[in-house]
């Protein structure tokens, strides 16, 4: 029975003690930090019920603590074996708070709270002046109770408000079966400042900071150093952090897509996947960490860097989560604030929870990216003409559109150059089509290099090409055709033996004639010149 008694002890799960006739002999953290502080009457009442345990052998003795605390009871079980008794002393807890704890903690510390039984006995409190309300304020009791019973007859939350020594409660009554979980908010002006930081621990904070979240990984599905500085800014609104981290893998590299550390952003920052700090961890080990106090953490051979200077002659609390997108790591998002333990339970779960919709964010992203790296393809096959290089047909109509109600509004003029190979027809018979693509490309490419990156070098038919110069009257655009011909004369082509010539139409947009108009009067100047030539 010793060793039963003593293993339970070290386990640390309740504060326990081992006593073997009646002297004590070993103790947990847990039972350590309870009694260290408490007066010599506590002391008293600890000896006096391992007394009586060993006059009441194999039987469990209890005495009531206080309904405003964790642990409702001490209780010691004593049993005699091989000549000894030994005894275990536990602080038993409070069964009621445990049922609720769930609901407890998500309003950790922030208000009041109550849980009632329909006969509207209190079975806990975590605020004592309640209790003192309850004794001395009957119609506060009263106004309390009317709202818990309408939640316990409707079974769904109720709501109301309750006046208290001078300041306004809002009351929430949540029926869980035959008990009620009552959580009073005070919201009074002297406490609106701090309301959004409140909110955190009040029920629905945490969906209300995920949806935001949400919302904006679907406005901005592609710029994550938006993503991250508003993420940033939406978390540090409700819980006060000094640094964030969203980083990507990228090959051998970390990537800060955003930072910010201590005001001062760092965005775009790379990181070597070699550098032994806290978030190389986070990736290698694909958890969670959670270091309270970074000037005592030993987790060889990761250790607090600096990426600013002077950095890690503070002591910092550091949150470290994986990005996990189907299984694979992506990245890690860290939270950090400096001083020691400056997150509780409630932030870490909020920081996960936002981890959780950064890699859900990431999937749509990559998604997206996916996406719009095939419209990209399609559009490139749309709108370039495979043989030149050069922009096809349709894209010219696009593109010109845009021009045309700027030069309708605000005035201007384009020139256009209509080209044509000549004898082209004959150098594919003579020469074959492959010959033919030769010098179509060859064309193509040398008309492209030659004019401005503003201008558009377009295949307009089979060996006719446009050429859409911006900003440009028709004497300029004439000086540019005489260039683009005089270096097209200048091709060389291997397997043709005969000079490259091309006849060109040049004719203006100014908005006082349609598009198609325009181009017609280009075509016929362009086969009047070839006409000419007897090209």
């Amino acid at each position: 029975m010793k060793d039963f008694f003593e293993w339970f002890c070290e386990r640390n799960i309740v504060p326990s003690a081992v006593f073997i006739n009646g002297s004590q002999v070993q103790a947990n953290q847990l039972f350590t930090d309870q009694t260290i502080k408490k007066s010599t009457d506590f002391q008293t009442i600890l000896s006096d019920l391992v007394k009586e345990s060993i006059n009441n052998l194999e039987k469990t003795i209890s005495v009531p603590l206080t309904k405003c605390g964790i642990w409702k009871n001490l209780s010691c079980l004593s049993v005699k074996s091989k000549g000894s008794i030994y005894s275990l002393l536990i602080f038993a807890p409070n069964q009621v708070l445990v049922k609720y704890v769930d609901i407890i903690l998500k309003n950790q510390a922030i208000s009041p709270i109550i849980i009632v039984n329909q006969k509207m006995e209190i079975l806990f409190c975590n605020k004592p002046h309640i209790i003192k309300a309850n004794e001395s304020n009957s119609e506060f009791w009263k106004k309390l109770a009317s709202i818990i019973e309408k939640a316990f007859l409707s079974q769904s939350t109720n709501q109301g408000e309750v006046e208290v020594d001078g300041k306004t409660l809002r009351v929430i009554a949540i029926p869980m079966n035959n008990d009620a979980v009552v959580v009073l908010r005070e919201i009074t002006a002297e406490v609106m400042a701090e309301k959004r930081y409140k909110e955190l621990k009040t029920m629905g904070t945490r969906l209300s900071l995920l949806e935001e979240i949400v919302d904006i990984l679907g406005r901005e599905k592609t710029d994550l150093k938006k993503i991250g500085k508003v993420i940033y800014e939406k978390v540090n609104e409700i819980i006060p952090i000094d640094t964030f981290y969203l980083i990507l893998i990228e090959g051998e590299e970390l990537n800060i897509e955003y930072g910010i550390n201590q005001e001062k952003e760092i965005s775009g920052l790379k990181i070597s996947r070699g550098y032994r700090g806290f978030s190389n961890y986070v990736i290698d080990k694909k958890e969670m960490i959670y270091i309270p106090n970074s000037k005592t953490v030993r987790i060889d051979p990761y250790k607090p860097k600096s990426l600013i200077k002077g950095e890690t002659k503070y002591i910092w609390s550091y949150v470290g989560i994986p990005l996990n997108v189907d299984g694979q790591i992506v990245g890690a998002v860290s939270f950090q604030k400096k001083s020691i333990n400056a997150f509780s339970e409630s932030h870490l779960a909020v920081f996960e929870l936002v981890a959780k919709e950064i890699s859900v964010g990431l999937k749509v992203k990559m998604l997206f990216d996916e996406l719009d790296n095939e419209r990209n393809k399609y559009r490139k096959i749309a709108i370039t003409d495979p043989l030149t290089g050069c922009y096809t047909r349709y894209y010219f109509t696009e593109y010109f559109d845009r021009f045309q109600g700027i030069i309708e509004r605000k005035g201007g003029t384009i020139s256009l150059i209509m080209i044509d190979v000549d004898r082209f027809k004959t150098i594919n018979d003579k020469y074959g089509h492959i010959v033919g693509d030769k010098v179509l490309r060859e064309i193509g490419q040398t008309l492209t290099k030659c004019v401005r990156k503003m201008d558009l070098v377009v295949r307009y038919g089979g060996d006719e090409f446009l050429i859409m110069l911006s900003d440009t009257d028709k004497s300029k655009a004439k000086r540019i055709a005489n260039r683009l011909a005089k270096r097209v004369s200048e091709i060389i082509i291997p397997e043709l033996d005969e000079q490259i010539t091309i006849s060109f139409g040049i004719s203006v947009y100014d908005g006082s004639k349609s598009l198609e108009d325009v181009l017609k009067i280009a075509d016929r100047t362009m086969y009047k010149q070839k006409r000419r030539g007897a090209r």
